[in-house]
């Protein structure tokens, strides 16, 4: 069984960013008080106190970190250095810009036990990228993927969102092609959101942009996931966490506590589609779906989906049992049920 991990987060908001993305609400982020270093020994040790155990990163979130002041930066790194280096938690983690990724911050974070870097893409398509407002391209973004894995210190991860100005399904799908391309070892995928008193409000209400609807973020979203999964990148997070208040702020697009749930069924549910028409499944049979363990639930489906429409389509009667000699995204339907296995 994989070891739980967690992460120590220490919110770092970019109020100096020199570009306005039109999904971003800057005021918001323009007001929140950037911690002193002197603090951050507390938020760590207050973290590491209830971990019960589990090994963890210290993850400086919530904006570009190399991006902000360079002595702010080092020093942010100086006082959470030597927790690393005591093996109190395995390493650092942070987010940042493409453009904001030289050799020269790497040799800064490297120094100082950086184990993850997390490059906000967003978009591999560069009119999508212009008229988001990000201020970068997608050459860059695949020039700092190349930059960080050359090192072979640091793992990379790639987030993008989904349903940006100009961005369409397939533009969608292809920038998660291009992050497996640029051999990402994980991902984020987030829907986006329109937040109130932001650039992309204003051309909604002008009706110059149509927000996702959450059925077509979801769709959107299990592409993307079943694009990760064929190339082995772990998907670290799908949607927002509720406590990035987005969902106060939130007043069109696709936001929803659940989102990442959701995905998880949409993609087991196309899974089941496809095997229950191999297998031939008529009227009246029993059908037992074998999953790992753990995955029952989101097999099933969100608010059991799945087995509603299995059982609408086909007339026959559905089960869910484990099994431990599958994987997370593996499912195998057979006929008939055993009842040596948990079945529900």
């Amino acid at each position: 069984m994989k070891e739980k991990h967690a992460n120590i987060p220490v919110f770092i908001p970019h109020a100096g960013c020199p570009h306005r993305c039109v999904f971003c609400d800057q005021e918001r982020i323009s007001g929140a008080v950037m911690p002193k270093k002197e603090e951050l020994a507390g938020i760590v040790e207050r973290a590491l106190a209830t971990l019960g155990g589990r090994r963890a990163e210290i993850a400086f979130f919530g904006g570009s970190f190399t991006a902000i002041d360079r002595a702010l930066m080092t020093g942010y790194l100086e006082s959470v250095y030597p927790y690393v280096k005591s093996g109190q938690v395995d390493g650092i983690r942070l987010s940042t810009r493409p453009d904001c990724v030289s050799g020269e911050v790497l040799d800064i974070l490297e120094a100082y036990g950086v184990t993850t870097i997390e490059l906000g893409v967003q978009s591999m398509s560069d009119r999508v990228l212009h008229l988001s407002g990000r201020g970068h391209t997608a050459r860059q973004s695949e020039e700092a993927f190349a930059r960080i894995k050359e090192r072979r210190t640091f793992r990379v991860v790639g987030q993008m969102m989904l349903g940006l100005p100009g961005s369409g399904r397939r533009t969608d799908a292809a920038t998660a092609r291009r992050i497996c391309a640029c051999g990402a070892d994980g991902a984020r995928i987030y829907p986006t959101a329109v937040l109130s008193g932001t650039a992309l409000e204003a051309l909604w209400k002008a009706g110059k942009y149509r927000p996702l609807t959450l059925e077509e973020g979801v769709r959107r979203g299990a592409d993307c996931l079943e694009i990760f999964l064929e190339n082995g990148v772990e998907v670290l997070r799908m949607g927002l966490c509720a406590e990035e208040s987005v969902g106060s702020a939130a007043v069109a697009g696709c936001y929803h506590p659940a989102y990442g749930e959701m995905v998880r069924s949409a993609v087991y549910g196309r899974m089941l589609d496809a095997q229950f028409a191999a297998l031939g499944v008529e009227k009246n049979e029993k059908i037992t779906v074998y999953a790992a363990p753990g995955e029952c639930s989101a097999v099933c489906g969100y608010k059991k989906e799945n087995k509603s429409r299995l059982i609408n389509r086909y007339g026959c009667e559905v089960r869910f049992a484990e099994d431990d000699r599958l994987g997370a995204y593996m499912t195998r339907p057979e006929r008939g049920n055993d009842s040596a296995l948990k079945i529900t």
